[in-house]
């Protein structure tokens, strides 16, 4: 195998001197069917298509839709798309100077039609320029807490959405009996808004050509993947942990480009109404929890509780979910499994910190507890600004390829953090 790859790893060199495009294109086509596949953490395995057009994927639709193309005739021009995209990378020339692009455009002259008959455009937009949403996708299936909420894509840097504010008031107000009676008592809905701040989430891997062409492992497909698990990571950990003040409520938390000081987390969100000592493990005290949180607390449908694996351990041993004649077939000593309690579901994270005080923060001095967070689902939003980009390029200097993954998004609380407990925390919980 590495004899193949050191083979294979010289003649591309030698293409890409010559700028022999045919003989480019064969190889990039092989080494797409022979690689597709990319195995992720928790995800099993999926497709990952390199090819993509910008603003046109409704049209697709359209198009495939009007000329009955079969998704084998949809397979086929994808992966022309993949060929063509990645032999401009390479060559860096736009897709449009290679010969390929001719043996493109009659694969997809039907679809072009198609398209052009719905909008006023000449097929500019069918020309592969980026890498496909499947990426962006796997992101967003990667992560657990973060999929809670909604997300709603900013169109500029920083952008304002309004949302509702106080409600209006109605009064007691007695029969009006003459021209001067009272006014009726005005009250004036309150307006307000939530700020996104765009942020830039990136992570950036090297290695060397002798990895590339030793390892039985084809190396691009699997850093790829654990970059783009390592955005997941940031944005999971930060929707948790997340903390802009300028000294973090962890006191391991010091580098200024930490992902966790990206934007305020659950944690920051907790007050203290509903911050609840569990230093006694019960269904009655995390209940003070829920009780706590208030209106915020009643809806279960717009509840999640937050463990992480000691938390739910230990949510699992209630003697009120443990045995059948207190939880029914459900009892977590028949399944070894807790979804629900009292009926919110659990969600658990290995980003729930089991290293803390008493008080729920590290502190490096006392780290043997952990916390459990119950969030209302509503309560917070995403605004993505840039999705998933991923880059890679090679550096001749020292032999090396990069690979760059970024994304642009901000998180935040759509209700006043200050005065309304959205978020609710059991601490002191014994690890």
């Amino acid at each position: 195998m590495a004899n193949e790859l050191a083979g294979l790893q010289e003649l591309i060199k030698s293409i890409r001197a010559t700028k022999n495009e045919d003989a480019l294109a064969q190889i990039i086509g092989g080494m797409i069917d022979a690689r597709m596949k990319v195995v992720q953490p928790g995800l099993g395995s999926a497709n990952v298509r390199k090819g993509a057009f910008t603003g046109c994927s409704d049209m697709m639709h359209i198009a495939f839709q009007k000329t009955g193309a079969s998704a084998l005739d949809s397979e086929e021009i994808q992966k022309k798309s993949d060929e063509l995209y990645l032999c401009s990378q390479i060559l860096s020339t736009d897709p449009r100077n290679l010969k390929m692009w001719g043996d493109w455009e009659s694969v997809t002259t039907d679809l072009r039609k198609a398209m052009d008959t719905a909008t006023a455009g000449e097929g500019e937009e069918w020309i592969p320029t980026e890498f496909s949403r499947n990426l962006i996708e796997q992101v967003r299936l990667a992560l657990k807490v973060s999929a809670l909420h909604s997300r709603i894509n900013i169109p500029t840097p920083t952008y304002r959405m309004p949302v509702e504010g106080a409600d209006a008031v109605a009064y007691l107000i007695p029969e009006s009996t003459s021209d001067d009676s009272t006014k009726i008592k005005a009250s004036t809905p309150g307006t307000k808004r939530i700020s996104f701040d765009a942020q830039k989430l990136a992570s950036r891997v090297l290695f060397s050509e002798e990895v590339s062409e030793d390892s039985i492992v084809p190396i691009l497909p699997y850093l790829r993947g654990k970059v783009i698990e390592a955005l997941a990571v940031a944005q999971e950990t930060c929707t948790i942990n997340g903390d802009t003040s300028t000294t973090h409520q962890d006191s391991d938390v010091t580098d200024s480009l930490d992902a966790r000081k990206a934007w305020n987390g659950y944690r920051t969100a907790v007050l203290t109404a509903a911050n609840k000592d569990l230093g006694t493990f019960s269904t009655t005290n995390l209940r003070g929890v829920r009780s706590g949180m208030g209106k915020y607390g009643v809806d279960v449908n717009k509840l999640a509780w937050v463990a992480g694996i000691a938390g739910y351990n230990a949510m699992m041993d209630l003697t009120e979910v443990r045995t059948l004649d207190k939880y029914g077939p459900k009892a977590t000593i028949l399944t070894g499994e807790l979804a629900k309690l009292d009926n919110i579901p659990i969600i658990v994270s290995e980003y729930i910190r089991e290293d803390l005080n008493a008080s729920g923060v590290y502190d490096g001095v006392t780290m043997t507890k952990t916390i459990i967070l119950l969030v209302r689902r509503d309560g917070f939003m995403y605004g993505d600004r840039r999705s998933v980009k991923v880059k890679s390029a090679e550096i001749i200097e020292t032999d090396q390829t990069q690979i760059v993954v970024t994304q642009r998004l901000d998180f935040e609380a759509v209700y006043d953090t200050d005065t309304e407990t959205i978020v609710g925390q059991a601490y002191n919980i014994a690890v």
